[in-house]
């Protein structure tokens, strides 16, 4: 027997869940159609950075959307996320001085807490970091991370408190469609029908939007994560992404330290291909970078290490929008930043879907069909490619 909903999200990530709970607010009646379980995929190896440093400005506008979310979660949600204020820094190589500065003006314009401090700065907020190298940084005293799957449960609760229904192990198999409208699923749990389907299936999206007739050029990056135990003279620091070492690094409970690189990643593995183990190198290499910034962690010890997979777009930015049949919308390709941006990016989805545009902040340039049109998107002052 088809089961009738306003609105079908694919995909139970957080955000695929932002999106129904904000649907839910706005009274339509969503299911969330997960073929594992919650936070399956990206979500549940996010690191957990909230922070608002960023080359594109539309990514700071959502990110300090997101941001309102994150600090006052008990009363925009309900429950808990997780969030730890730690203060971040953004480190960049000498010759990115000038983006960096032009960044953090554009991040202070937007009302973002930022400023550009010296490497002595540096030393005084974090002094077992070595910064001798550090001529500047960024810095958002007010940043810091959450608890993805903390972020992802509470999201769903709240989203089923409003009227959702969640239905896990649940794996799409096909399209109903009529009149060039969207009218339904077919499922390995039966059919589900709704004339508004939003497919947020992060590295498995490509494949459901093949089912709609939408292709889209979504690759995967897969991340290696490890987990350090601090010595007993570094009781906490700030998160920190530092692009002169390719890496990021952040406190997290239990007196341990969270690392990941950002080169040699390993890209275009199948989504359903097992995550396995991190790479031969990585523990050495990722060891080796956060000694470089805090020698004093020579004296810590390994406790953990695990893998992550998600979309990768060919900008390395999301894919948000209408596209293919009516009714059919994409939340996807967030290329290892969705987790910081997604309670935002559910709200302009249901602004988007509801009312025909997104109001909190303009995503149009998120367009799925702008790699037709080979229109990709770029920081106004950029970097460069995160990942090489």
């Amino acid at each position: 027997m088809t089961k009738n909903f306003d609105a079908i999200v694919i995909g139970a990530g957080v955000i695929g869940i932002s999106t129904a709970f904000h649907l839910a607010q706005r009274g339509l009646k969503p299911v969330i159609l997960e073929r594992k379980e919650i936070g399956y995929g990206a979500t549940g190896k996010s690191s957990g950075l909230v922070r608002m440093h960023y080359d594109l400005e539309v990514e700071s506008r959502l990110a300090w959307e997101s941001f309102q979310y994150f600090r006052n979660w008990s009363e925009r949600v309900g429950g808990e996320c997780g969030f730890c204020r730690t203060g971040f820094l953004h480190i960049e190589t000498a010759d990115h001085e000038v983006q960096l500065r032009k960044n953090v003006e554009m991040h202070q314009k937007i009302g973002i807490p930022a400023n550009v401090i010296s490497g002595g700065d540096v030393k005084k907020l974090a002094p077992h970091f070595k910064t001798d190298d550090i001529a500047f940084a960024a810095y958002e005293p007010e940043s810091g991370y959450a608890d993805p799957m903390l972020t992802a449960n509470s999201l769903l609760t709240a989203a089923k408190d409003h009227g959702a229904i969640y239905v896990q192990d649940c794996e799409v198999s096909g399209t109903q469609t009529a009149g060039g409208k969207v009218t339904g699923l077919q499922t390995s749990r039966g059919n589900f029908s709704a004339p508004i389907i939003i497919n947020a299936a992060g590295a498995w999206a490509g494949k459901v939007s093949e089912l709609f007739g939408v292709t889209i050029p979504l690759g995967t990056w897969t991340h290696d994560v490890v987990h350090i135990r601090r010595p007993a003279q570094i009781a906490d620091h700030l998160t920190v992404i530092d692009n002169s070492l390719n890496m990021y690094f952040r406190p997290d409970s239990g007196n341990l330290t969270l690392v990941a690189l950002e080169d040699d990643s390993r890209l275009d593995e199948p989504a359903e291909e097992d995550l396995g183990y991190v790479a031969k190198d990585f523990v050495e290499r990722a060891i080796d970078r956060i000694c470089k910034r805090v020698p004093e962690m020579e004296q810590g010890s390994l406790h953990s290490s695990h893998v992550g997979r998600d979309g990768l777009t060919p900008d390395q930015r999301a894919i948000i929008g209408a596209a293919g049949p009516q009714g059919y919308f994409l939340a996807t390709g967030f290329s290892g930043t969705g987790f910081k941006l997604s309670p935002a990016v559910g709200l302009c989805m249901s602004e988007l879907i509801l009312d025909g545009r997104s109001k909190t902040v303009d995503i149009s340039g998120f367009d799925p069909m702008r790699f037709e049109r080979g229109q990709y998107l770029k920081g106004e002052n950029e970097y460069g490619s995160i990942w090489k």
